[in-house]
């Protein structure tokens, strides 16, 4: 069996990574830190100075590429938009007076908006945790993390998500086969995100010593007691952008699916964006706020077009290089069938940083593998543990959008980020392995 063609690719991969890593510890920008990454692959691979200006256009041509960037521009700029209207502010501080569990406020907002399967959509939340947060104390980092991580506990469980649809199609099973053994997984996700991120977070301790701070004048300057609460209805009705969003993306992709089969479902998203633009824009007339051209390219709206461009950069650039293709070779004995279900999707999720990545990179490969090994009735356990790798990957990938943006709106050092994300994820796929055992044990079957 040949495996050095195999090792000497991952340790290429592996000295990628290892100077990204290296770079962010030095505080250098993210984007130079994964643009270094990628001459590095192109040069260990050999690949041709000439070639480099071929691989950046294939990038601006990829149909993913500009999908995802116009979703997320779109939220960059809902987020501009509900921001300048006050509307997230409002929803959360009229929330704040019919919810009464602080801590529970701070997971609601991006467990809501993981609802919603768009690449840097944590960025939608990221607003709502800032206000959530803002009388309790609690550190840009610790907002940074809890939003990253509620964000994504749907992600393999939520039929709504490409890379979830995407599996399913490779697989040739339906989607609702899959959610039958992955519904567990969300509220095991709240479990453990609980215990890591939410056990220190202590609201009264944090809001007695914010109020003993506070100056008198401050003080005057909020609202008296006997003000009159608005009722959840008011309340609820600045959610409206939101559920516009939500029953949009819907309807679109029913849509697109029945009359528009030939254009990407991806887009019903951006055009459920652009309606929940309108509407918050409709409702904060009343404030006398108007779109203004400032809204379109703020300095963070920018830097993170920027990032998305330089991640897509070193996709391309790995996927150029076939480091992946060399990585299917490992072997095609037992032991190393099943070892390649979880080093593939990790690697993917680590490279890619989104679901959808991973899935499309490693489980063409793997179930190629699959095809000629004598495991094909353990197909179930084994594609369920290159979900549960390749999450794991993505969640303690720099390259992630979610971490990228979520770092740059609370102004958090992205690797700050991924040590403390270290432990949660390593107990998050330790007790989704027990799944993997418990469907291996059982002899469930696809």
């Amino acid at each position: 069996m040949e495996i050095s063609e195999p090792f000497l690719a991952l340790g290429k991969l592996a000295l990628a990574f290892i100077l990204i890593f290296g770079l962010l510890r030095l505080r250098a920008p993210l984007w130079l830190a994964i643009a270094s990454g990628a001459v590095l692959v192109a040069i260990s691979c050999g690949i041709a100075l000439v070639d480099w200006p071929g691989i950046v256009f294939a990038v601006v041509r990829q149909q993913d590429f500009l999908v995802v960037s116009l979703m997320v521009f779109l939220i960059c700029l809902f987020s501009s938009v509900q921001e300048s209207t006050g509307q997230s502010r409002l929803l959360v501080k009229g929330l704040e007076q019919h919810l009464h569990w602080p801590r529970l406020r701070l997971v609601l907002f991006p467990a809501l908006i993981g609802l919603l399967p768009m690449p840097g959509g944590a960025l939608f939340s990221c607003p709502m945790i800032k206000d959530a947060a803002s009388e309790m104390g609690v550190s840009e980092q610790k907002k940074a993390l809890i939003n990253f991580w509620y964000r994504h506990i749907w992600e393999m469980a939520w039929p709504l998500y490409p890379g979830y649809v995407l599996a399913s199609s490779l697989l040739g099973v339906p989607l609702s086969r899959i959610c039958m053994y992955t519904f567990p997984l969300p509220p095991l996700a709240f479990a453990v995100g609980w215990f890591f991120l939410m056990r220190d977070v202590r609201p009264e301790v944090m809001k007695a010593r914010a109020a003993a701070c506070q100056q008198p004048d401050d003080a005057a300057q909020e609202p008296g007691g006997d003000a009159p609460i608005p009722s959840l209805a008011e309340v609820l009705l600045h959610s409206l952008p939101i559920a516009v969003t939500l029953i949009g993306a819907l309807f679109f992709s029913l849509l697109f699916d029945i009359f528009l089969q030939g254009v990407p479902g991806t887009l019903s998203f951006s055009f459920a964006l652009i309606c929940a633009i309108g509407t918050a824009l409709w409702q904060g007339r009343k404030r006398k706020e108007r779109f203004r051209p400032g809204m379109v390219f703020t300095p963070n709206t920018r830097k993170i077009m920027v990032l998305l461009f330089v991640i897509f950069i070193f996709k391309q650039t790995i996927e150029t290089s076939g480091l992946l293709q060399s990585l299917a070779d490992i072997a095609d004995n037992t032991r190393m069938v099943i070892f390649s279900f979880f080093l593939l999707p990790f690697i993917g999720g680590m490279l890619t940083g989104m679901m959808v990545g991973y899935v499309g990179v490693s489980f063409p490969i793997l179930l190629g593998i699959l095809a000629h090994s004598p495991l094909q009735e353990y197909t179930l356990p084994l594609v369920l543990l290159g979900l549960i790798s390749g999450n794991a990957g993505q969640m303690i990938s720099p390259l992630h959008v979610c971490l990228v943006v979520t770092s740059e709106y609370f102004t958090t050092p992205a690797s700050g980020m991924l040590r403390r994300l270290f432990m949660p994820v390593l107990v998050m796929f330790a007790a989704s392995m027990l799944l993997v055992l418990i469907v291996l044990t059982l002899g469930m079957q696809l």
